[in-house]
């Protein structure tokens, strides 16, 4: 039988972004999206909370809460500012997932590793045809 549960860890971590989200994100939220722009104060807390590298392993710079920790730390960011979860999500999903996934060693540990760790910001060039 397969267990739904949060492990202990996943809970603690959903608090931390939980309190961080009703102290300092949700106050603002208007104001980020009136301004178009998330604060670099908001994206240095994020970086100081490890926030930015939640799904990675340690040895990439990251958290260590894999998936399952990207979705408790995406769902409780978008419950107080869209506009900052899809930020996270740029940076994390998109825009240094790929690295991760299909970068080489030497390619991990000279960009993963600062993104993960918010030193660097990710993102990802898209174009489609006829667009």
């Amino acid at each position: 039988m397969l267990d739904f549960e949060f492990t202990e860890e996943q809970k603690m971590l959903r608090e931390t972004v939980r309190d961080f989200v009703n102290t300092e994100l949700k106050p603002r939220a208007s104001d980020i999206d009136r301004n178009e722009a998330i604060p670099p104060e908001i994206i240095n807390k994020l970086r100081e909370l490890g926030f930015l590298g939640v799904a990675f392993p340690a040895e990439y710079g990251g958290s260590g809460f894999g998936e399952v920790g990207y979705c408790v730390l995406q769902e409780e960011i978008g419950r107080g500012c869209m506009s900052t979860a899809t930020f996270v999500g740029a940076h994390q999903s998109i825009g240094s997932n790929a690295i991760y996934i299909g970068g080489s060693e030497e390619l991990k540990k000279k960009y993963l590793v600062p993104l993960a760790e918010g030193k660097m910001i990710g993102a990802f060039a898209l174009t489609e045809v006829l667009a």
